[in-house]
């Protein structure tokens, strides 16, 4: 079954309530991103096929579930739970995605866009303008890969992305000086961690920035007390990646700390 992390504290064990499906409600027609934390029910979908999750927008959608993506995770009201486990495993048996093998990608199934040369501010802007498009995508490194059925989709994306870097003056990606953005750099750090809990260079990379954040000065905007916050919650990520044994449990930190860093970049 997808693992999920959820952010409200009334079920410890994280299990499934067994339950009826929920008549329909206002506020069905809000953006999960936008409900209330305790409220928001996170299904981690980073194992399963880009192509998949197309069926499971669709899925979602036939059901009346309102729904967006946080990468490749998926964001739905808490209401919903019963219903969306229920589509969620019919799904995964439906794809043999319930076993401990790894599954291979049906060749083609997937496009990957080599952005090694882009800085850290120009991918935190495109990670959010992808999450804006609702647009399942995920980081593997450099390379940001998504779903050939959305290649046109992203590929939208990144032009308006460059669109937005030239008409505001800044040079391409790949000529921006590094370190302008310390949020920026952090952002996209915790976004690699969250999709590669368990990558030694991915915790090292993280701790570097940390150490260059806290060593440097207040980004601005953002308020001292706030900032030395942020710098909690990133050093309490970068134990917990060191020291817990399951990885699930980094990358449910991973993405609570990218949701307080997601509005400030």
């Amino acid at each position: 079954m997808a693992t999920y992390s959820r952010r409200r504290n009334d079920d410890e064990a994280g299990e499934p309530v067994e339950g009826q499906g929920a008549p329909p409600d206002p506020r069905d027609d809000v953006d999960p991103l936008q409900l209330p934390e305790e409220e928001q029910l996170v299904y981690d979908l980073s194992a399963w096929p880009i192509d998949v999750h197309a069926e499971v927008a669709e899925a979602m959608a036939e059901a009346g579930i309102g729904h967006s993506w946080i990468g490749t995770d998926l964001v739905v009201h808490d209401r919903h739970e019963d219903t969306a486990d229920a589509l969620l495993a019919a799904i995964e048996r439906r794809h043999g995605l319930d076993g401990d093998v790894p599954v291979e990608r049906e060749a083609g199934s997937e496009v990957e866009y080599d952005l090694s040369e882009w800085d850290s501010p120009s991918r935190a802007m495109l990670t959010g303008r992808l999450i804006e498009a609702d647009v399942p995508f995920r980081w593997e490194g450099g390379l940001l890969v998504a779903t050939a059925a959305d290649e046109g989709r992203v590929d939208a994306v990144l032009d308006a992305v460059d669109e937005e870097l030239v008409a505001g003056g800044g040079m391409p990606p790949s000529e921006e000086e590094p370190g302008e953005s310390p949020l920026s750099a952090l952002f996209v750090a915790v976004d690699d961690l969250a999709g590669h809990p368990n990558d030694r260079d991915t915790i090292l990379r993280l701790n570097e920035l940390f150490e260059q954040s806290e060593a440097g000065p207040v980004p601005f905007g953002v308020s001292p007390s706030s900032w030395e916050q942020i710098l909690d919650q990133v050093s309490d990520l970068l134990d917990l990646s060191l020291d817990a044994e399951d990885p699930a449990d980094v990358k449910a930190e991973a993405l609570e700390v990218r949701e307080v860093l997601r509005p400030l970049v």
